[in-house]
C-alpha cells in the first residue's frame, strides 16, 4: 500500500548531509522503502507509541505514520545510542 507523500521534517534534511555517505544513501533508500511500505518498521510504545522505527545499521529513522491522510512524516534520524532521548 503506497502513500502518498513523505515528508521530511526540517531538522531531517539538515541532519542528513552530515551522516556518513554510506548511511546516508540507505537512508535515502529507507526513506523510499517507507513510501511504498510504510509499517515496514517497528510500532513503539510508551510515550512513543505513535510512532514506528525503522533499523539502517546503527542509525534509526523515528517516523510517523498517518493512515486516514495516506502519508508518512520522518521526524528524527539518529544514531541507536541517543535516538529515543
Amino acid at each position: 500500500m503506497p502513500v502518498k507523500s513523505v515528508i521530511i521534517e526540517r531538522s531531517v534534511r539538515k541532519r542528513l548531509p552530515k551522516l556518513p555517505l554510506n548511511i546516508h544513501r540507505r537512508m535515502i533508500k529507507a526513506f523510499e522503502d517507507l513510501s511504498f511500505n510504510p509499517l515496514k518498521g517497528v510500532k513503539l510504545f510508551g510515550e512513543l507509541s505513535e510512532y514506528h522505527k525503522l533499523r539502517v545499521g546503527d542509525y534509526r529513522i523515528i517516523y510517523q505514520f498517518d493512515s486516514e491522510k495516506s502519508r508518512v512524516i520522518i521526524v528524527k534520524v539518529e544514531h541507536r545510542q541517543g535516538v529515543y532521548k
